[in-house]
């Protein structure tokens, strides 16, 4: 039985990651999202960041990626509660994803790459965009220092 994921699409922009099925792990955002925690996934495996996931069909289940984050993250057996809360919360998180389609990772959501003149609410900030930021990054890398990894951008648009 498989499960519709998102894994590591490509190398493009920004990746740390060079396993070979790099699932997407659970965001894990801080207060610092210029730091990556607010525009980066990360893998499940070695921890490492990723600009661009798609979704796919995988043979796996929600569980078994649960306790490969969960233990990622904390180097101890997850609980079946702790298991439980992830896979509610992942699920959810993926509620609206479409088999073949590309991601990115914003401020709390998993935002279609090919989303265009939108404005959301983040965990962190208000956003107000013509294209996805790590989108328009592939055409002109300031964009990473003027707008994702900038904490002046984050704070002037914090919620």
């Amino acid at each position: 039985m498989s499960i519709l994921y998102l894994v590591k699409k490509n190398d493009e922009f920004i990746s740390f990651c060079s396993c070979k099925e790099g699932l997407v792990g659970d965001p894990g955002q801080l207060d610092c999202p210029w730091c990556g925690c607010g525009w980066l996934f990360s893998c499940t495996k070695c921890r490492k960041a990723f600009s661009f996931a798609v979704a796919a069909e995988i043979d796996k289940t929600w569980e078994e990626i649960a306790e490969e984050d969960l233990y990622g993250f904390n180097k101890k057996q997850p609980t079946p509660e702790e298991i439980s809360e992830w896979v509610e919360f992942m699920k959810a998180m993926q509620s609206q994803i479409e088999l073949g389609k590309t991601y990115v990772y914003l401020d709390g959501v998993f935002l279609p790459a090919e989303e265009e003149h939108f404005s959301m609410e983040g965990l962190y900030a208000k956003h107000k965009f013509e294209h996805v930021p790590q989108v328009a990054a592939l055409q002109n890398s300031e964009i990473e220092k003027l707008v994702l990894s900038n904490p002046e951008y984050w704070r002037k648009n914090q919620i």
